[in-house]
């Protein structure tokens, strides 16, 4: 075979190419401290790696999360406690004052510290956190409790954000009669159907469950009844309903809570959620979870003082002692679900320092290896510059001199 000149060239830059790049491979990695620096490095190292990232960002995330909870209930409890500590005052004042031994004047003069309890049960009732109320359930955009004794009411039918083009009107009406804040849903299963020609369900608790009443077919251009008093009447002016649209309406009972009796929760693990709201019913009011109106019974005793009411003071005191034992029950509640999140973290700090462990042994470089094999490549790298630079002085004129 013959060997010309070219051939000779060509083989060694090739080589010396090779082991440049080698070289520069490693000094790379070195530099970086990683034996992966892009995909083509490792291909399945690199799988492995980004599959690792993920996971370590939804630890991230869901100690965010935590966290998050965490401050919302350790400000819960604390107004919690501020508001069992107004009931102490107002069991004393009840205790003091349903003796015969109290004056109508002391009595009068007492009802305007009760007032002052009143209100100052108010504000902690109607506390914010991150600009959102504490204690409203799942509507904490809406001021949870009012000064005065509210009638049941209907609220206006809404449609939801991204309907279709629906042009027609709904409107809400009748006498409520349920005993705890509601939303009631429609939900629309047909797309482009007359009114008369419709299939739909209807929710009684906000859109968590759905009715599956036989037969589908029915009919909206009648006034339909939602449940506990609740109408809904629909009228179409031109463009037809659309599958997925979605109407709710929402009625509140008597009483002096606006909000309603859902706890909010996140997810502080994969397909773990975490309840962390308390809900302003289940711990002020006797409606739902709660047991105790707290806001009537304190009205209860100003109106029995102002009155020199002994019997009705005496009367309030097994109210407040239970008022009191609701809020305790909710400060408890809060106080094991901050015990449970602490261990949640500390299972997530566990686990972050082994996914942190896993990336380290996948992607990081030992450099003490590196460093050699380095040095074992320098050692080529400059035997291939020496032999290039002999084999082109080395000619066939060279030995016919």
């Amino acid at each position: 075979m013959r060997i010309s000149e070219n051939i000779k060239f060509n083989t060694i830059v090739n080589n010396m190419f090779k082991s440049q790049d080698s070289y520069n491979e490693l000094a790379e990695k070195i530099a970086s401290l990683k034996e992966i620096n892009r995909p083509s490095d490792d291909p399945i190292g690199m799988n492995r790696v980004l599959n690792l990232r993920e996971s370590r960002a939804s630890v991230e995330q869901y100690t965010k999360n935590i966290d998050s909870c965490d401050s919302w209930l350790t400000i819960t409890e604390s107004k919690l406690s501020a508001a069992g500590d107004l009931l102490v005052k107002a069991r004393e004042v009840a205790v003091a004052q349903s003796t015969a031994t109290s004056s109508a004047e002391a009595r009068s003069s007492e009802a305007g510290t009760v007032q002052q309890l009143i209100d100052e049960m108010l504000a902690l009732a109607n506390s914010k956190y991150e600009g959102r109320y504490l204690f409203s359930g799942a509507k904490t955009g809406e001021t949870p409790f009012s000064s005065s004794v509210g009638v049941a009411t209907i609220g206006t039918a809404t449609a939801a954000d991204g309907n279709g083009d629906f042009d027609g009107t709904v409107t809400s009406s009748g006498d409520y009669s349920g005993s705890v804040n509601n939303t009631y849903v429609v939900k629309i299963l047909t797309d482009g159907e007359t009114l008369v020609n419709t299939e739909y369900q209807v929710s009684t608790d906000g859109g968590k469950t759905w009715n599956d009443d036989d037969p589908p077919l029915k009919d909206l251009s009648v006034l339909i009844t939602l449940g506990d008093g609740v109408e809904l009447t629909f009228t179409e002016v031109g463009t037809n309903l659309s599958e997925d649209d979605i109407f709710y309406v929402q009625a509140l009972a008597a009483g002096y809570y606006n909000g309603n009796g859902d706890e909010m929760s996140v997810n502080i693990g994969e397909g773990t959620p975490f309840t962390y709201s308390i809900s302003g019913e289940a711990a002020f009011t006797d409606k739902g979870a709660g047991s105790v109106d707290v806001f009537g019974t304190l009205n209860d005793l100003k109106t029995a003082l102002e009155n020199n009411d002994t019997d009705g003071i005496a009367s309030c005191l097994d109210s407040l002692k239970d008022s009191s034992d609701q809020i305790s029950k909710n400060i408890s509640r809060c106080g094991g679900r901050v015990n449970r999140l602490e261990i949640a973290k500390n299972n997530l700090t566990d686990m972050d320092l082994d996914l942190a462990g896993l990336i380290s042994e996948t992607e990081e470089a030992d450099i003490s290896e590196l460093i050699t094999k380095l040095a074992m490549k320098e050692i080529v790298l400059k035997a291939s510059y020496s032999v290039a630079s002999r084999i082109g002085n080395l000619t066939i004129i060279d030995f016919l001199r």
